[in-house]
């Protein structure tokens, strides 16, 4: 075959384009032998595992991935990263009902494989994720249950937790005890980068009050770090300890109630300033602190009822010193352009003093038609001449979030 006559390197390097395309990946795989080696390595280097579509089937995808891995042991070499699937849109549970009973619990409860699954792997990232939209969870009902899982899989996850390899990690759907608890996960990866936590949920409400204990390390040094979190709704104030090194993180994304004044920057100034990427939902601009503007900013995305109020606070408030580049305003509901001429009476003379800035940009997630959305955008244009003249305003139209965690990560 021609491909047999080509250097290796070539080869690699096309299968190197491919990496993130499976179907392509097993074309080229059954063409010739030359391919089988990168083909392998790109087409298991993440895997997902799906919940069954019905709990009762056999065998189910954990099963047959455990089968693969015991007639290919080779494979487990391959995989950096790994997602478990708890639910889906396509499982096949009673999601309308009320009462509690096996076909509603997550898969990975009841399963016996996945704790045979993890110690073949040495992983870089793991997600444990449920993927329905909010109302079908209230409080946790049918999330994973740390404290109820098999003592075998929970003894399989916090190796992977703790495991000096692991550069990533993603909750979704989780109870655990306490904040502690979810934090003690991780206290022993001292490779961990990047942490993401959402629609997470504490059993015992006593102990949400235990701070991290000030002689017990917390080894990770985070870059990442994302809560999206509407229950326990002072989660954060955990995170601002001592004992917790925040000062490596760049990126920082938030998504809760604040009942307590004060956390939201106290977690940025845990930081040192240092964030370069900040994302976060808030209902109102009446609870935008100017403190949140640290000097290292460099963007910031916002999710907000109050678009056009945020940014005029963005302009009055941020500091003149700026390294802010893009300035995303993202808003669903009903967001009126009001008050146009307030609004360039307050940015039109600041707009000058942001000289690192590129990009404005206001999503729109209105459920309107396209012609009435594209009469909005005009006015948005209009209202802010000083914006559209020096080309830093871009207005598009953002699809309505179908689930909101999915929407933040």
């Amino acid at each position: 075959m021609v491909c047999d006559s080509l250097p290796q390197e070539l080869l690699d390097t096309i299968l190197d384009n491919l990496h993130d395309d499976y179907p392509s990946l097993k074309s080229c795989a059954l063409a010739a032998r030359t391919f089988v080696a990168s083909a392998r390595i790109h087409a298991f280097r993440r895997v997902e595992i799906l919940p069954p579509k019905d709990p009762l089937s056999s065998p189910n995808p954990c099963q047959r991935f455990h089968e693969l891995l015991t007639s290919s042991p080779h494979i487990a070499s391959l995989v950096q990263e790994l997602t478990i699937v708890l639910v889906n849109s396509e499982t096949n549970y009673d999601l309308e009902g009320d009462s509690l009973d096996d076909r509603r619990v997550p898969w990975v409860m009841a399963d016996q494989t996945l704790s045979l699954v993890l110690p073949q792997l040495d992983l870089k990232r793991i997600s444990i994720t449920e993927d329905l939209q909010r109302r079908w969870n209230p409080g946790g009902r049918y999330s994973m249950n740390w404290d109820s899982m098999d003592r075998r899989l929970r003894s399989a996850l916090m190796n992977k937790f703790s495991s000096p390899r692991l550069e990533a990690v993603h909750l979704r759907g989780i109870v655990v005890e306490s904040p502690r608890q979810l934090l003690s996960f991780f206290s022993e990866a001292a490779s961990l980068k990047e942490i993401s936590l959402s629609r997470f949920f504490f059993s015992k409400p006593d102990n949400e009050h235990e701070a991290w204990p000030e002689l017990q390390l917390w080894r990770p040094q985070l870059r990442s770090l994302l809560v999206y979190d509407f229950q326990n709704r002072e989660f954060c104030r955990y995170l601002v300890n001592p004992q917790i090194d925040l000062t490596a993180v760049k990126s920082l994304s938030l998504a809760v109630y604040w009942t307590e004044a004060g956390w939201r920057e106290r977690l940025i100034q845990a930081t040192s300033a240092g964030v370069e990427h900040l994302r976060y939902w808030s209902m109102s601009a009446t609870d935008c602190n100017p403190e949140i503007f640290c000097p290292n900013l460099r963007s910031v995305h916002i999710f907000s009822y109050s678009i056009f109020e945020f940014l005029c606070i963005f302009f009055k408030s941020y500091p003149y010193d700026t390294h802010l580049e893009c300035i995303t305003l993202e808003g669903h509901g009903d967001t009126p352009v009001s008050g146009p001429a307030e609004l360039e009476a307050v940015i039109g003379p600041t707009v000058a003093r942001f000289r690192s800035l590129k990009l404005v940009e206001i999503r729109s997630t209105l459920k309107r038609s396209f012609a009435q959305f594209a009469e909005w955008a005009a006015a948005v244009r209009a209202a802010l001449p000083s914006l559209e003249g020096r080309g830093l305003l871009r207005v598009t139209e953002a699809p309505w979030p179908h689930n909101e965690a999915h929407h933040w990560e």
